[in-house]
């Protein structure tokens, strides 16, 4: 049941088109939340969620790419990329999509940012 869902960042909101996967039904059962994604590595920004998703069975990446949304099971972190990373030997699930408009405002942001997700 892929779907989508909306990220208000610092008041402004982007929509995400999600992947079809046990880790986003797991991740849409949390919603709403509030997270401060915190800036990490040059390339995203990332938060630890309030319980770890499944990711039994599910199809795991090294190449993220900017403006996807991914959840790395070993911070239990959902994280929004602001510029592509190949992160080999770790592996995240790719959740989904946003707006490629979130690229400009992370690039941007500083070192935390605000954020309210949602089932849009």
């Amino acid at each position: 049941m892929a779907g989508s869902m909306k990220l208000t960042l610092d008041g402004k909101e982007y929509i995400a088109t999600l992947n079809d996967n046990r880790t986003v039904e797991d991740l849409l059962n949390m919603l709403p939340m509030e997270l401060t994604l915190q800036r990490y590595a040059g390339h995203e920004y990332y938060s630890s969620l309030p319980k770890k998703p499944s990711i039994k069975g599910v199809p795991m990446t090294s190449v993220a790419h900017a403006g996807g949304i991914y959840y790395y099971d070993g911070w239990s972190a959902f994280t929004v990329l602001f510029d592509d990373a190949d992160i080999a030997p770790y592996e995240v699930v790719h959740i989904g999509d946003v707006d490629e408009r979130i690229i400009t405002t992370l690039f941007a942001a500083g070192e935390a940012i605000q954020a309210k997700i949602e089932i849009s």
